[in-house]
């Protein structure tokens, strides 16, 4: 009995390391070169293109190892970018799909997570240098109405608990909460300090006063 606990256990682990491995790293090159290739779906990106448009497109190909995809889209009129990776994984029994949105220097734009049913519930943006925008999560379980904060993928779609706001430094600006229905509860402001340090790289200015770091 524990020996073919062992074994299932086993082997359970091991089809969880593959499941990993074929997320992450699909389509290996020919001879066992090391090199991958990109699986490009053919829809290009552009701001027409709705996140909605390529995960139905991409639920609608065959299933892979435990349902594991990574599928690459590139942008409209620039095959030399990848402007989005939709992967889709199987995280506690339950499936969720990742939107990962990229710059064109390459950095990460976004990470914008689905479930099975394709409603929006979680989001981290970023500026261009990398450093966060905004984070929040949402409540598709309702229907927005007037008023309310919906988003332009799905009318359905609320914002819900508390969503952060930094600005290009990466410091935080403003936190909004929101209620199970998406009517704001509350929101505030903030006004980052100002850290001032005076060295051998950070010299006085002409006048006297230390240069400021933001």
């Amino acid at each position: 009995m524990i020996k073919n606990l062992v074994l299932i256990l086993t082997l359970a682990l091991g089809i969880k390391v593959c499941n990993a491995q074929v997320k992450y790293k699909m389509f290996v090159g020919k001879g066992n070169s090391g090199q991958f290739r990109l699986n490009i779906i053919p829809i290009t990106y552009d701001s027409t293109v709705s996140d909605i448009t390529m995960l139905q497109y991409v639920d609608s190909l065959p299933a892979g190892l435990f349902h594991s995809k990574m599928y690459n889209v590139l942008f409209t009129g620039d095959s030399t970018h990848l402007a989005i990776q939709i992967t889709e994984g199987t995280y506690l029994f339950h499936t969720r799909y990742t939107v990962t949105e990229y710059y064109k220097n390459g950095n990460k734009k976004r990470d914008t997570y689905y479930t099975k049913h394709l409603k929006k519930y979680w989001t981290f943006n970023y500026y261009a240098d990398a450093s966060p925008m905004f984070t929040g999560k949402y409540n598709s379980s309702i229907k927005a109405t007037k008023g309310y904060a919906a988003t332009p993928d799905y009318k359905g779609e609320v914002k819900k608990g508390k969503w952060s706001y930094y600005n290009s430094d990466g410091n935080l600006v403003k936190i909004e909460k929101y209620s199970h229905d998406g009517t704001m509860t509350f929101t505030k402001e903030y006004t980052p300090p100002k850290h001032t340090l005076t060295t051998t790289l950070n010299p006085k200015h002409p006048k006297g006063l230390p240069y400021v770091i933001q």
